[in-house]
């Protein structure tokens, strides 16, 4: 694929491309992080059919839902005794004991799958990467074992 940039003066930068279905689509990135989509007219790609401008959080959470892998929703069999499985986003906050400490001193019930850092996860962490201030933990397990590890991140 192809992806065309413009600088625009005082504005930001353009970019757009052509999908498979022949649709020209395009986003203006603003220097405060402001997103503007655009599908362009096929007959005359130098008009905009449909916009949209996004905030910067709008913007961050559309290029998530773009970027998002497949997610397989466990679901207990019937079991009264089983409890749900649920998948939580627990951060690294400022002032956290593990921040700098590997993180296979985590003691909890729920797994950690994997690690955001910088809005980029790496899945399936090894016990000696170092967490951070800053970090997203995306652990897998009980209500109270999310509960718990949060608790204890939090310090």
């Amino acid at each position: 694929m192809e992806i065309e940039r413009i600088a625009l003066p005082s504005v930001g930068v353009s970019y757009s491309f052509v999908t498979g279905d022949g649709t020209r689509l395009g986003v203006i990135c603003h220097p405060n992080g402001a997103r503007d989509l655009a599908v362009y007219d096929r007959d005359d790609p130098t008009d905009v059919r449909a916009a949209a401008a996004l905030s910067p959080l709008e913007a961050y959470h559309l290029a998530n839902l773009l970027a998002a892998t497949s997610v397989i929703d466990l679901v207990p069999d019937g079991d009264a005794d089983v409890d749900a499985v649920t998948v939580a986003r627990v951060p690294i906050p400022a002032g956290s004991d593990y921040d700098g400490r590997p993180l296979k001193g985590l003691r909890s019930d729920a797994a950690v799958v994997a690690i955001a850092r910088g809005g980029h996860p790496t899945l399936n962490p090894d016990g000696g990467w170092p967490l951070r201030y800053g970090d997203t933990l995306i652990a897998v397990g009980t209500r109270d074992a999310i509960d718990h590890l949060a608790r204890v991140v939090a310090g």
